[in-house]
């Protein structure tokens, strides 16, 4: 057994009733959730208070540097599920080996994007077809953005590290110095420095180094379930990586074709002008504060589900997984109410008077702001999968969503609806978002009920 289980607010996933236990694993995360869409927002907000140019330009590359970190973000999270697998069946050392190579592979990945990214700003930028007049503020926040790409991926990979012995605490926390370092930095740099769009993306700079000092010294001085090391068994680096990258890289892959559909999105939503790529944005924000927190109720339930499936304890797996998903639901349709009532004041706010941008923001989030209902069901049975190592389905379901739901549906309604204009994006969005939850829900029925046998049966399932 796990000693000192009560240091740093640590949770005892083997032996905690469940249900308060995925309350308690989820509700940090969630915290973070609503705490990293608000850093977002908190962009939007001073954004907004430099014109619907400015809240484009960032809105349109916004998805690219996600894309550009899915690599890093994905063999990550993938190695949450790997090292809590192996704390469940209680080996350490291997766990120790698998966060040795994490972060070195992080590291080195985060190297290469930077320097990469830096240098061919201009002809990424021409590549994702960005408009004259939004070029100029969007190459100035692109390279200052890629300047603090390596600070989010050691962030990213240390809260991998937390979660994966069931500190969940320690990305609320995190999360709460980067809103408030955000908004710090923000008000100087655009209120007192007058930097603009510049300013905004070196207040992001500044908040990362804050928030990467926090978590080393955190986690450095905590005590931790495996050895964190800068070499791990040699013998055995050829493996690590491997089973590392078949894990992460469908996760990879999965977050890349998401934000790659958004990229491809504001390039359908472009021809309708800056001010419905602006609308766009800022109705993804205004979702974006209750989207979060129902993604990260699975994100929860990873560690603990891989944690007990290591033990062979199927009944704690199953309790999870049940209550889980109703949980999930649950906050899901009280996230879909609320979101009906906060997009008036809201987007009312973010648009600074700007009437047809505002006009279309009320158009987009009244409808596909009812999603977050699926979403956060599909979430919460995409982390199940995640849990079981089958990483493979997240890959495989968005590619779905993206190209047989989403580019096909925007085109087909601008090419045999085009008076809809911006509204076949709207109900594209819509329908994809849907249809992928039926999609979850049967192939879980499908594929999921092997993992779930019982003690005995448990070899012949995997």
């Amino acid at each position: 057994m796990i000693e000192n289980m009560k240091r740093n607010n640590k949770l005892d996933l083997h032996n905690d009733p469940v249900l308060p236990l995925i309350f308690k694993s989820t509700i940090p995360v969630m915290l973070a959730g609503i705490l990293t869409t608000s850093y977002s927002f908190i962009d939007m907000i001073f954004a907004s208070r430099l014109g619907s140019l400015q809240v484009a330009s960032i809105a349109y590359v916004t998805p690219l540097f996600i894309i550009i970190q899915t690599i890093a973000i994905g063999i990550s999270r993938g190695g949450i599920t790997i090292i809590a697998k192996l704390l469940g069946q209680e080996k350490r050392e291997e766990a120790s080996d698998y966060a040795t190579e994490l972060r070195i592979i992080i590291l080195f990945l985060s190297l290469i994007f930077t320097i990469v990214g830096y240098s061919f700003t201009p002809f990424i930028l021409r590549l994702i077809k960005v408009s004259d007049e939004l070029y100029e503020p969007t190459l100035i926040y692109t390279r200052i953005w890629f300047i603090s790409n390596p600070l989010s991926l050691i962030m990213q990979l240390y809260m991998a590290l937390f979660k994966a012995q069931g500190k969940m605490y320690i990305t609320s926390r995190i999360s709460l110095v980067g809103v408030m370092g955000n908004t710090i930095f923000n008000g100087i740099s655009v209120y007192v420095l007058k930097m603009g769009i510049e300013g905004l993306a070196y207040a992001t700079v500044c908040t990362k180094v804050v928030q990467v000092i926090i978590m080393l010294i955190t986690y450095h001085t905590s005590e931790h379930d495996y050895s964190l090391r800068w070499r791990s068994r040699i013998v055995r680096r050829k493996e690590i990586w491997k089973k590392l990258f078949t894990v992460g890289l469908p996760l990879s892959a999965t977050y890349a074709s998401t934000h790659f559909g958004f990229l491809l999105l504001n390039i359908f939503i472009n021809r309708y002008g800056y001010q419905a790529v602006a609308a766009f944005a800022i109705g993804n924000r205004i979702h974006s504060l209750l989207f979060f927190p129902s993604k990260e109720i699975g994100e929860g339930l990873i560690p603990l589900i891989a944690q007990n499936w290591g033990r062979k304890a199927m009944d704690r797996v199953k309790k999870t997984i049940r209550y889980g998903i109703i949980y999930s639901a649950a906050f899901g349709i009280l996230a879909g109410v609320i979101i009906q009532l906060i997009k008036y004041p809201i987007g009312k706010f973010l648009t600074n008077g700007d009437e047809v941008t505002y006009g279309h923001v009320l158009n987009y989030v009244s409808l596909v702001g009812w999603t977050v209902i699926a979403w956060a069901i599909f979430h919460t049975l995409q982390a199940v999968f995640t849990s079981f190592q089958k990483t493979s389905f997240t890959f495989t379901v968005n590619m779905i969503r993206l190209w047989g739901i989403r580019i096909p549906g925007v085109i087909a309604f601008s090419y045999f609806l085009p008076s809809l204009r911006e509204y076949g994006v709207w109900y594209t969005m819509f329908i994809s978002n849907v249809v992928t939850l039926i999609f979850a829900i049967v192939y879980f029925k499908m594929r999921i009920p092997p993992f779930l046998a019982s003690e005995e049966e448990f070899k012949g399932a995997v």
